[in-house]
């Protein structure tokens, strides 16, 4: 279960806090000043807890599904894997526990929440870290990740051993390449086509076997190689044809 964020509720939240501004203004505050001085601090709680939960489980949302639905991240990342299972685990528990009182109010004034979710936004904070050098290692290998956005670059480094998923993200990569035609059920490559369905054969088979990044390399080399081929043999052929 998520928290949603709502616009009513930060609207009436303002509000409320405005007219006990006004309150704390009033020549006639000292009767009240312990009730108005508490609901302040109780809002102004509400209103710090809110931006902090809501920052946490939109970072805690991009990330699961990387750190727990992606093995290869896992294999890549444990030390940040086993920190996520952790962070996983707790943000679970504080979302269980919220369930018990829907109250606004109630639910951000428990004790020790705060600091509860300022641990786990550092803790995220360092997996973040760590996943974008991770992802920065691969973009150096292969440089034309840096076309691509974050979340596509990781769909491809997660299905890095499945060429075939691959292909539909080489219109990304490069230009006008929409599909790779692979040998049988290798993995093996043996021509490209473009978007409207030309086909260009490889000079030879190109593997497309091991980290996504090297294999890639390797397709990018065979497109040259077979671009530079069928020019030369075009520059040769052009009187004749």
């Amino acid at each position: 279960m998520l928290i949603r964020s709502s616009e009513d509720l930060v609207e009436v939240l303002e509000d409320n806090q405005v007219q006990l501004q006004n309150l704390m203004s009033s020549k006639y505050i000292a009767h009240f000043l312990e009730a108005v001085s508490g609901w302040q601090k109780k809002l102004s709680t509400t209103d710090s807890v809110m931006s902090l939960w809501l920052e946490v489980q939109r970072t805690w949302s991009y990330l699961e599904s990387i750190f727990i639905g992606s093995e290869d991240i896992r294999r890549q990342l444990p030390e940040d894997s086993d920190r996520f299972d952790g962070i996983d685990r707790d943000f679970k528990i504080i979302m269980e526990d919220v369930k018990s009182d829907l109250n606004v109010v109630n639910a951000t004034n428990k004790q020790g929440l705060f600091e509860k979710l300022e641990s786990l936004q550092e803790r995220l904070t360092l997996c973040e870290k760590s996943l974008a050098e991770y992802l920065e290692t691969k973009r150096l290998i292969f440089p034309r990740f840096y076309f691509v956005s974050t979340t596509t670059l990781l769909d491809i480094l997660s299905n890095g051993n499945n060429p075939r998923v691959i292909a539909k993200h080489l219109s990304k990569l490069f230009d006008n390449t929409t599909d790779l035609k692979f040998k049988g059920e290798s993995k093996s490559a043996i021509g490209m086509f473009s978007s409207e369905r030309e086909f260009v054969d490889f000079q030879e088979e190109c593997s497309c076997d091991g980290q996504v990044e090297v294999w890639l390399n390797r397709v990018m080399d065979s497109m040259r190689a077979a671009v530079r081929h069928y020019l030369a043999e075009a520059v040769v052929t052009y009187e004749e044809k």
